[in-house]
């Protein structure tokens, strides 16, 4: 779900060919720039130029003789310790993905165009189709496929996924409408039915027939309406549902059926595995992969003394020394799939009614205010000065590498600060009592506070330039508390619909699809903002109409709902990414993780495919 926790959905695929050089051996949002100064005055001197993920390569290939063995040291930047979720039901943040992908397994790979597939050509477990007419669909798991310790994976296993999603007691952030689709899950979930009705097996167990109200168009890409994981039952089963998140067969004890098995977990910092000799694509060539989570404070240092082979992603911040300053190392760049954004808090979730409840009377509910906000922010030149030219402004919450629903002719909101004076002014936000801050249109103070999270040595002085930016519009805004919160429990306080807090920062990432419902439909927790009216619904409801199974149908879809969000902007998408990711000369072929997988000649680790270390004498 970079949300910053991002929701994330990713899919692995071919067969695993990992080595290590002799030398290899054993051995996420906006970051704000310079605390103290404004952006015009550090502009010149740390701003470089603007780039794209054009100036970037997508694959790296090296030179050199592979040998057999080691262990790959891989980091994972993360300023916070890690939640160490090893489940694909209860996992809420990329990091934990990142720890998941390397042993959970995927039963279907994702292609070009982030569409689920199966097949073992696509380095699947799994096959899947999909009958529109009969609203079925239909996963057939490979005989070949195996649990870490011994057992068969069935569709059985994927049947048990559902079920710990539609348990009453299931403590996950999971069950919205990619579940309550499937037949007779609400029932399960209201606890009227001992099994989901609309989950059919097959009389040997290894084909299970989804049935779901409706097939829809999005249905088709991964991580759009089809939960194609498979867990456990065998190990998992006896465990309470409420204590399962926390179980130590979750925490500490994990099984999958990927290519590493979990040998060792210290929590929040560090992961150690082993080859899984039985892996359904073949033995690793590694004897293992040992993850440590890697500060952003301590990144140039690690990657100069040659402590990692592969980083998952670059400090922004920092990229200028590394690109300068870091030989022996490549930077691989891609287009980030997500955006990062304020949210403005319109209302709270309705646990019984399972839907967002939205408030008329919410302090930030007036559009015009919402808008001012948007229009007083110079995200233009936040996004040169404190990530090096690597965000952009974001114009759309379409994300521009969806090339064909993307709208170009957007322009968001540029800095405008007198549209942002007269927007405030028009709609009855005045000074009335001549302190330098407007009143609310009742003429009551207006005191808005925003929850800002810890990331990098830029996250506190971009937090300080929006509350400037703000107040020299005269609009009285405050840090939660009085700080930045730390990832983990600022989501937290966001999801829980925390009363203090009006704005927040937020992310949402690694989308194979942009059909906006999973995160501003009205049945989704992670709409945080809680934004509901009756011409989105009508929008969402069109998306997954049987109409948007035409393309150019869909296409237009896509470009008018744009144009009626940004208006609405319950949140303002701030800045697009390039990913970055570095690679150890002395790893032969790399490709960027977020490269689509299929019938590629080299993969990353979200795959582990056809990656080699060859002796090098760098380190």
């Amino acid at each position: 779900m970079s949300l910053k926790k991002k929701y994330a959905i990713l899919a692995s695929s071919a067969a695993l060919s990992l080595t290590l050089a002799a030398c290899g051996g054993e051995g996420e949002p906006v970051d704000p720039g310079q605390e103290g100064e404004s952006s015009q005055e550090t502009t010149e001197d740390q701003a470089t130029q603007e780039r794209s993920p054009e100036d970037f390569d997508e694959t790296v290939q090296n030179e050199g003789e592979a040998i057999d063995g080691g262990i790959a040291q891989v980091g994972v930047l993360s300023d916070t310790a890690w939640t160490g979720i090893f489940d694909w039901q209860h996992y809420e943040n990329e990091a934990d993905a990142s720890l998941m992908n390397y042993t959970l397994g995927d039963l279907l790979a994702m292609n070009e165009n982030y569409e689920l597939v199966g097949g073992k050509e696509n380095g699947a477990a799994a096959d899947i189709e999909f009958d529109e007419d009969n609203d079925t669909v239909t996963i057939t798991v490979h005989d070949d496929v195996y649990w870490h310790d011994g057992e068969q994976v069935t569709a059985d296993d994927i049947v048990f996924a559902h079920e710990i999603v539609g348990n009453p007691d299931y403590t996950g952030i999971r069950y919205g409408d990619n579940f309550t689709n499937v037949q007779g899950m609400e029932e399960y979930k209201a606890g009227e039915a001992d099994s989901i009705s609309g989950l059919e097996l097959s009389d040997d167990e290894m084909t299970v027939t989804i049935h779901y109200q409706q097939v829809v168009p999005s249905m088709k890409q991964a991580g759009r309406g089809v939960w194609a994981y498979a867990a456990p039952r065998h190990y998992l089963e006896d465990i309470p549902a409420d204590e399962l998140v926390s179980h130590p067969n979750v925490r500490e004890n994990p099984i999958g059926f990927g290519p590493f098995k979990v040998d060792n977990v210290v929590p929040g910092e560090s992961v150690e595995y082993s080859a899984y000799e039985d892996y359904h694509l073949g033995e690793p060539k590694l004897d293992g992969i040992t993850l440590e989570r890697l500060q952003p404070a301590g990144a140039i240092e690690a990657l100069r003394a040659g402590e990692f082979d592969w980083v998952d992603s670059v400090p922004t911040d920092q990229f200028d020394i590394i690109e300068e300053g870091l030989p022996g190392y490549t930077i691989l760049g891609y287009p980030d799939r997500g955006y990062d954004f304020l949210g403005f808090k319109l209302g709270e979730w309705d646990a019984d009614e399972g839907k967002v409840k939205m408030n008329p009377d919410a302090k930030m509910a007036d559009k015009n205010l919402r808008q001012a906000m948007a229009y007083a922010l110079d995200l233009d030149q936040v996004a040169i000065t404190f990530s090096n030219g690597l965000s952009q402004r974001a114009t759309s919450h379409i994300p521009s590498n969806f090339a064909s629903f993307y709208r170009d002719d957007l322009e968001g909101y540029p800095y405008d600060p007198d549209k942002a004076n007269q927007l405030l002014d028009e709609a009855g936000y005045e000074d009335v009592d001549g302190d330098g801050f407007r009143e609310d249109p009742d003429g009551q103070p207006l005191e808005i506070t925003y929850a800002a999270m810890t990331g990098g040595d830029t996250a506190e002085p971009i937090s300080q330039y929006y509350l400037q930016a703000w107040a020299e519009v005269g609009l009285n805004v405050s840090l939660l508390e009085g700080r930045l919160h730390e990832s983990n429990s600022h989501y937290d306080r966001i999801q829980g619909d925390d009363p203090e807090i009006d704005v927040f920062e937020a992310g949402f990432g690694a989308l194979s699809d942009p059909t906006p419902s999973v995160i501003y439909g009205p049945n989704e927790p992670i709409n945080f903002t809680r934004y509901e009216t009756d011409e989105n619904n009508e929008y969402l409801q069109a998306f997954e109409a049987d109409e948007a199974f035409d393309d150019d149908y869909r296409q237009q879809l896509f470009h008018d709902w744009q144009e009626f969000f940004m208006d609405e902007i319950p949140t303002l998408p701030t800045f697009w990414f390039t990913q970055l990711e570095i690679v150890n000369d002395r790893v032969s072929a790399y490709a960027h993780s977020s490269v689509p997988q299929v019938d590629q000649d080299t993969y990353g680790p979200v795959s582990y495919t056809h990656l080699t270390l060859p002796t090098s004498d760098l380190v």
